[in-house]
Protein backbone atom coordinates (compact mmCIF):
# COMPACT_ATOMS: atom_id res chain seq x y z
CA UNK A 1 0.00 0.00 0.00
CA UNK A 2 1.81 3.09 -1.13
CA UNK A 3 0.48 6.23 0.89
CA UNK A 4 0.03 9.22 -1.22
CA UNK A 5 2.24 12.65 0.41
CA UNK A 6 0.02 15.85 -0.35
CA UNK A 7 1.26 19.24 -0.09
CA UNK A 8 0.51 19.80 3.30
CA UNK A 9 2.16 17.23 5.24
CA UNK A 10 4.72 19.45 6.19
CA UNK A 11 5.80 21.21 9.92
CA UNK A 12 6.49 24.76 9.62
CA UNK A 13 8.52 26.46 11.96
CA UNK A 14 10.02 29.99 12.37
CA UNK A 15 13.67 30.36 12.05
CA UNK A 16 15.96 28.25 13.13
CA UNK A 17 19.90 27.67 13.16
CA UNK A 18 21.68 24.62 12.81
CA UNK A 19 22.50 22.56 16.21
CA UNK A 20 26.24 22.15 14.90
CA UNK A 21 26.15 26.13 15.12
CA UNK A 22 25.01 26.04 18.89
CA UNK A 23 28.23 23.27 19.81
CA UNK A 24 30.85 25.15 17.82
CA UNK A 25 29.57 28.25 20.46
CA UNK A 26 31.07 26.78 22.80
CA UNK A 27 34.87 26.56 22.56
CA UNK A 28 34.22 30.07 20.39
CA UNK A 29 32.98 31.58 23.73
CA UNK A 30 34.93 29.86 25.67
CA UNK A 31 38.59 30.61 23.32
CA UNK A 32 37.35 34.35 23.42
CA UNK A 33 37.40 34.05 27.11
CA UNK A 34 40.74 32.51 27.30
CA UNK A 35 42.09 35.64 25.95
CA UNK A 36 41.46 37.47 29.11
CA UNK A 37 44.26 34.86 30.66
CA UNK A 38 48.13 35.52 31.27
CA UNK A 39 48.81 31.45 31.29
CA UNK A 40 49.44 30.36 28.27
CA UNK A 41 48.69 27.01 29.97
CA UNK A 42 45.70 27.78 31.82
CA UNK A 43 44.15 29.17 28.17
CA UNK A 44 45.15 25.62 26.50
CA UNK A 45 42.96 23.96 29.39
CA UNK A 46 40.12 26.28 29.05
CA UNK A 47 39.52 25.57 25.13
CA UNK A 48 40.63 22.22 25.57
CA UNK A 49 37.64 21.62 28.19
CA UNK A 50 35.08 23.46 26.17
CA UNK A 51 36.45 21.56 22.93
CA UNK A 52 35.31 18.14 24.73
CA UNK A 53 32.08 19.64 26.18
CA UNK A 54 30.83 20.48 22.55
CA UNK A 55 31.88 16.64 21.41
CA UNK A 56 30.75 15.06 24.29
CA UNK A 57 28.65 17.79 26.39
CA UNK A 58 27.26 14.89 28.37
CA UNK A 59 30.72 15.10 30.26
CA UNK A 60 29.71 18.38 31.32
CA UNK A 61 33.54 19.62 30.44
CA UNK A 62 31.90 23.10 29.68
CA UNK A 63 31.90 23.61 33.27
CA UNK A 64 35.77 22.39 33.83
CA UNK A 65 36.37 24.98 30.96
CA UNK A 66 34.55 27.65 33.99
CA UNK A 67 36.80 26.35 36.89
CA UNK A 68 40.23 26.69 34.63
CA UNK A 69 38.84 30.10 33.08
CA UNK A 70 37.85 31.39 36.98
CA UNK A 71 41.76 29.95 38.04
CA UNK A 72 42.92 31.44 35.76
CA UNK A 73 41.69 34.80 36.55
CA UNK A 74 42.87 34.20 40.22
CA UNK A 75 46.72 34.60 38.95
CA UNK A 76 46.56 38.26 38.32
CA UNK A 77 44.21 41.16 39.66
CA UNK A 78 42.37 41.85 36.20
CA UNK A 79 41.17 45.14 35.02
CA UNK A 80 37.56 46.18 35.67
CA UNK A 81 36.55 45.54 31.99
CA UNK A 82 38.74 41.90 32.11
CA UNK A 83 35.96 41.48 35.19
CA UNK A 84 33.05 42.26 33.66
CA UNK A 85 33.91 40.35 30.55
CA UNK A 86 34.74 37.40 32.78
CA UNK A 87 31.18 37.33 34.08
CA UNK A 88 29.42 37.38 30.92
CA UNK A 89 31.89 34.64 29.66
CA UNK A 90 31.61 32.91 32.51
CA UNK A 91 27.60 33.08 32.13
CA UNK A 92 27.84 32.41 28.68
CA UNK A 93 29.41 29.46 29.00
CA UNK A 94 27.38 28.11 31.66
CA UNK A 95 23.96 28.48 29.74
CA UNK A 96 25.68 26.99 26.61
CA UNK A 97 26.99 23.77 28.74
CA UNK A 98 23.30 23.53 29.84
CA UNK A 99 21.18 23.56 26.48
CA UNK A 100 23.36 21.53 24.67
CA UNK A 101 22.68 18.13 25.91
CA UNK A 102 19.39 18.31 24.68
CA UNK A 103 20.97 20.00 21.43
CA UNK A 104 21.19 18.01 18.32
CA UNK A 105 24.31 18.06 16.12
CA UNK A 106 22.23 17.91 12.78
CA UNK A 107 19.39 19.00 13.91
CA UNK A 108 17.72 22.54 13.49
CA UNK A 109 16.91 24.84 16.59
CA UNK A 110 13.71 27.05 16.19
CA UNK A 111 14.97 30.50 17.64
CA UNK A 112 11.66 30.40 19.40
CA UNK A 113 12.64 28.08 21.64
CA UNK A 114 15.90 29.83 22.31
CA UNK A 115 14.03 33.22 23.32
CA UNK A 116 13.51 32.18 27.21
CA UNK A 117 17.07 30.83 27.62
CA UNK A 118 18.27 34.50 26.34
CA UNK A 119 15.68 36.21 27.96
CA UNK A 120 17.50 34.86 31.39
CA UNK A 121 20.41 35.73 30.22
CA UNK A 122 20.33 39.17 29.52
CA UNK A 123 18.16 39.89 33.01
CA UNK A 124 21.32 37.84 34.78
CA UNK A 125 23.56 40.29 33.16
CA UNK A 126 21.63 43.25 33.89
CA UNK A 127 21.92 42.54 37.29
CA UNK A 128 25.62 40.53 37.61
CA UNK A 129 27.80 43.45 35.29
CA UNK A 130 26.42 46.64 37.80
CA UNK A 131 27.07 44.52 41.11
CA UNK A 132 30.17 43.11 39.48
CA UNK A 133 31.13 47.26 38.89
CA UNK A 134 30.08 48.24 42.57
CA UNK A 135 31.80 45.48 43.74
CA UNK A 136 35.25 46.48 42.35
CA UNK A 137 34.43 50.39 42.89
CA UNK A 138 34.25 49.22 46.55
CA UNK A 139 37.16 47.27 46.31
CA UNK A 140 39.11 50.35 44.85
CA UNK A 141 37.49 52.84 47.58
CA UNK A 142 38.79 51.22 50.84
CA UNK A 143 38.01 47.72 52.67
CA UNK A 144 35.43 49.24 55.27
CA UNK A 145 32.83 49.11 52.41
CA UNK A 146 33.03 45.38 51.48
CA UNK A 147 31.74 44.06 54.84
CA UNK A 148 29.26 46.67 54.48
CA UNK A 149 28.20 46.00 50.76
CA UNK A 150 27.90 42.34 52.23
CA UNK A 151 25.31 43.05 54.92
CA UNK A 152 23.61 44.49 52.00
CA UNK A 153 23.59 41.69 49.57
CA UNK A 154 22.98 39.23 52.45
CA UNK A 155 19.35 41.29 52.81
CA UNK A 156 19.05 41.49 49.11
CA UNK A 157 19.39 37.60 49.02
CA UNK A 158 16.81 37.04 52.46
CA UNK A 159 14.35 39.19 50.24
CA UNK A 160 14.48 37.56 47.47
CA UNK A 161 14.88 33.96 48.62
CA UNK A 162 11.46 35.01 50.61
CA UNK A 163 9.92 36.23 47.27
CA UNK A 164 10.74 32.85 45.41
CA UNK A 165 9.68 30.56 48.06
CA UNK A 166 6.53 32.33 48.43
CA UNK A 167 6.04 32.46 44.50
CA UNK A 168 6.66 28.34 44.37
CA UNK A 169 4.52 27.56 47.26
CA UNK A 170 1.61 29.79 45.87
CA UNK A 171 2.37 27.60 42.38
CA UNK A 172 1.79 24.36 44.35
CA UNK A 173 -1.35 25.51 45.98
CA UNK A 174 -2.85 26.77 42.49
CA UNK A 175 -3.32 30.33 43.83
Amino acid sequence: MRIARRADDGIRTGPAIPGAVMHLLLPIVATLAALLLPVLGWQIAVIVAAVIGMLFPQTFAGWLAIACLAVGLLLVEPEPWQSMLAVLAVHLLHVLSCVLPAVPWRGPVVLAALRPTLRRFVVVQLVAQPMTFAALWLHALDTTAVPAAALVGAAALAVFAIFLVRRILGRSRGV
